[in-house]
């Protein structure tokens, strides 16, 4: 019986996989590209998107995006007040275009929670959606709920966000207080000659999260998540080149190996 050629070999067998259903593509994270001009589409979009939302809403702190790879006409529209996800679509209705409402994702009672906790002393503490959707298992995602706060200072500041990662079905986090971004600068130099002559008047650094997303251990279990924490230092009086970037691999129950900028987890 003569032989199929060598590609043919190779292609059958990975053709069968697919048939099967056993070539599954990787998870991964569903990011929103931020809509540059939202006004170009709809001059009065935060008006009309925060009808949308639930009550009392805030237009000013509303974020129109694109997910990524969406049919046309379809957006994202982040809130923090309240704090909210909303899956739209803009079309034509008769003569006009209009929003319609196609998912509604309510976390406001989640931020609330978070605020309530918090105490007076943190009442800088800023909740907000980052722009994306995170696999938790086939068919399951999670928005991240992040918590920022920050300090201002003479010559600096910093800024430190932990991740809550919330199923977009359920009200409680299945990963909690994760290091999610960091920034600091810490001004050296004190002086009109120490400014004309320091190739760097600040300490800086900054670190951020990434996320690897492993098959599940079992069929239909979670997906495996992975954390790697990358932090850049920039020590004052030094040119850029002297910048290094460190990268740490953490679990859940590890977050203190990330740098965070020294700040607080």
């Amino acid at each position: 019986m003569r032989k199929p050629p060598p590609a043919l070999r190779i292609v059958a067998p990975m053709l069968a996989l697919l048939l099967a259903g056993h070539v599954v593509a990787a998870p991964a994270a569903r990011p929103f590209d931020a809509v540059k001009k939202p006004e170009s589409i709809d001059p009065e979009w935060r008006d009309r998107l925060c009808a949308l939302l639930p009550q009392p809403c805030d237009p000013q702190v509303l974020g129109l995006y694109r997910p990524r790879g969406a049919a046309a006409g379809n957006y994202a529209v982040l809130s923090n007040e309240p704090l909210a996800m909303a899956m739209v679509r803009y079309k034509r209705v008769a003569d006009s275009k209009t929003w319609q409402l196609e998912r509604l994702h309510d976390f406001s009672g989640y931020a609330a929670a978070l605020k309530k906790e918090s105490g007076a002393g943190l009442s800088e503490l800023r909740v907000s959606l980052a722009p994306a959707l995170y696999p938790l298992a086939e068919g399951q995602w999670a928005v991240a709920v992040l918590q920022t706060v920050s300090e201002m200072y003479s010559g600096g500041g910093s800024s430190s966000t932990t991740a809550d990662f919330v199923p977009l079905d359920k009200s409680k986090a299945v990963h909690e207080g994760i290091p999610f971004s960091c920034s600091k600068m810490v001004r050296a130099c004190f002086s009109e000659k120490e400014y004309k002559q320091s190739k760097h008047c600040h300490d800086e650094s900054s670190g951020s999260l990434r996320i690897a997303y492993g098959e599940p251990a079992r069929p239909g279990e979670p997906y495996q998540w992975q954390y790697t924490w990358l932090q850049s230092e920039w020590p004052a009086h030094t040119p850029a080149s002297a910048a290094a970037t460190t990268r740490l691999h953490f679990a859940a129950r590890t977050t203190e190996r990330a740098g965070f900028c020294g700040g607080p987890r």
